[in-house]
């Protein structure tokens, strides 16, 4: 009697950025070096793939903590329909919110990343129906903040630097993204700038550059590579000082765009929100605001202290006019259109928004 070839499905249970899931990729190619002959399926959504019988394994990922309730679905689902596979459950949503998964679902989730696929390279023949341009990797992982409102002390509790990442890079696509969450803080800094030069294609530091570690010396040493766009985060007024140095340093040593993330509904007010951004306008930057959440289960958002529902829905909608792949322009003239100038002609903007959005609604 032949050997029946061993089968393997791999979930995501929802799509909701352009990027395919890396850890499944990762045991994906893992999976790929323990059998040397399997088939592996990938799925977006809930739905039995062509050619799958009987899974020996099924691995399901998680994203966004408030999406969770689709990840219980898809675990509902395949289990009901493959009832003897062994069901593994991990991903940042599980991680931050495992009691969840284990409530709803009775199953353990694997909390942080998984060491053992962690080595291996992402296996590029799995894009969960993107169109994939770039090679995806880390360099290093864990960050030494320890920021109040950042999840990646949870998600990545350790700090290692990756000797071995170059094994991720395929030259069939013509960029690199890293997703370090502090690649200026690795001790690998130096030697990871010559292995990157040596590919002499583009680089994008996605998760962004520590603004307060770019001093005068990173920023020329980075000139050597081809890091298109360069990011920095904003996320407290008290950084204001090494945020605009560390991109006036940057637009000295390179003509690349510069966006920066902009954290907002955290422990700053509307007014402090505004001045960030009009800084940054005022620089000639591209804003990316960027909402807290609490990490938690529920689509309800949680307004922080000195926000309301209001502002935060005016908000969305003013940036549906001047967003340019999710940042508000650069443009001053369309700025001050929209934002005014100043953070209290801002507040009364947004509340006009508001008013305006709530009254096409009564229309409707």
């Amino acid at each position: 009697m032949a050997k029946r070839t061993p089968q393997f499905l791999l979930v995501e249970p929802i799509a909701k950025t352009p990027f395919p899931p890396l850890g499944l990729m990762k045991i994906s190619a893992m999976l790929r070096k323990r059998f040397k002959e399997c088939h592996i399926f990938a799925q977006v959504g809930n739905e039995v793939p062509a050619g799958l019988i009987r899974p020996e394994k099924i691995y399901v990922t998680s994203l966004f903590t408030w999406d969770l309730d689709k990840v219980i679905k898809s675990i509902h689902f395949y289990r009901d329909k493959f009832p003897r596979a062994k069901m593994y459950v991990g991903g940042i949503g599980a991680s931050l919110n495992p009691d969840y998964i284990r409530n709803m679902s009775g199953i353990e989730p694997h909390i942080g990343l998984l060491d053992e696929a962690e080595a291996y390279p992402p296996d590029y023949s799995q894009t969960f129906g993107r169109k994939l341009n770039a090679s995806i990797t880390f360099a290093s992982r864990w960050c030494p903040r320890k920021c109040r409102f950042c999840s990646v002390k949870t998600h990545e509790p350790k700090f290692f630097a990756r000797d071995n990442w170059e094994k991720d890079i395929s030259k069939s696509f013509p960029k690199i993204i890293f997703g370090d969450n502090n690649w200026t803080a690795s001790p690998n800094f130096e030697s990871d700038c010559k292995k990157i030069e040596k590919y002499e294609m583009a680089v994008d530091f996605n998760q962004g550059l520590d603004a307060r570690l770019y001093g005068e010396r990173v920023a020329k040493r980075l000139t050597s590579i081809n890091i298109d766009p360069i990011r920095f985060a904003f996320d407290d007024i008290k950084s204001e000082d090494k945020v605009i140095r560390a991109i006036r340093l940057a637009k000295k040593y390179s003509k690349k765009e510069i966006r920066v993330y902009v954290l907002y509904n955290f422990e700053d007010t509307p007014e402090d929100f505004y001045y960030r951004i009009n800084l940054l306008n005022q620089e000639k930057v591209l804003s990316f605001p960027m909402e807290y959440r609490k990490p938690t289960s529920s689509k309800t958002k949680f307004p922080g202290r000195h926000w309301n529902t209001e502002l935060l829905r005016a908000l969305k909608l003013s940036l549906l006019f001047y967003y340019r792949k999710g940042m508000i322009t650069e443009s001053r003239k369309s700025f001050i259109s929209i934002y005014r100038r100043t953070p209290e002609e801002f507040v009364d903007k947004l509340y006009d928004i508001y008013k305006y959005d709530k009254a096409l609604k009564r229309k409707k």
